[in-house]
């Protein structure tokens, strides 16, 4: 049997004290909210996971082909049009863009990222600049959210 590093042990310890999943609501689901405060440009996690060409909810794309899922934290971070923090997916670590207070739900933007989200969805995240409507930055808005923007379009 072997084991992880002394230094992937310490940093797992930190992590499960700095990191929580969380149910955040009915519409949004779980989430991850931080237990500490976190600086702009602080690594805020260190990931591992499944590396795979699957796309599936909780997954995260890592190349053109590759995907990485099984991760503790990283599978349930929110999706925020103007997000706190940004995924490093050649470091896989999740860097804080600005201080992030204790308490804070942790967020990225999923087209930051994702060519093709498993599945797009209206967003809510409150946002000055928010999109409405997410997608991955290779997609455009499928029939459901062009009828979605049209609706909220003519409000």
């Amino acid at each position: 049997m072997t084991s992880a590093p002394e230094w992937a042990t310490a940093r797992q310890l930190q992590d499960d004290e700095a990191l929580d999943v969380v149910r955040l609501d009915d519409s949004r689901g779980l989430g991850v909210r931080t237990r500490q405060a976190f600086a702009a440009g602080a690594v805020v996690h260190r990931f591992a996971g499944v590396v795979s060409g699957d796309i599936c909810q909780h997954s995260l794309q890592i190349d053109a082909s590759r995907h990485i899922s099984g991760t503790r934290y990283i599978g349930y971070l929110s999706h925020g049009c103007d997000p706190n923090c940004r995924l490093d997916m050649v470091g896989f670590t999740l860097v804080a863009l600005r201080a992030v207070a204790p308490g804070e739900v942790l967020t990225v933007d999923y087209a930051d990222t994702e060519d093709r989200l498993h599945r797009q969805f209206a967003c809510c995240c409150g946002a000055a600049t928010c999109r409405s409507w997410i997608h991955g930055r290779r997609e455009r808005p499928n029939q459901e959210g062009l009828a979605w923007l049209a609706e909220h379009d003519a409000r």
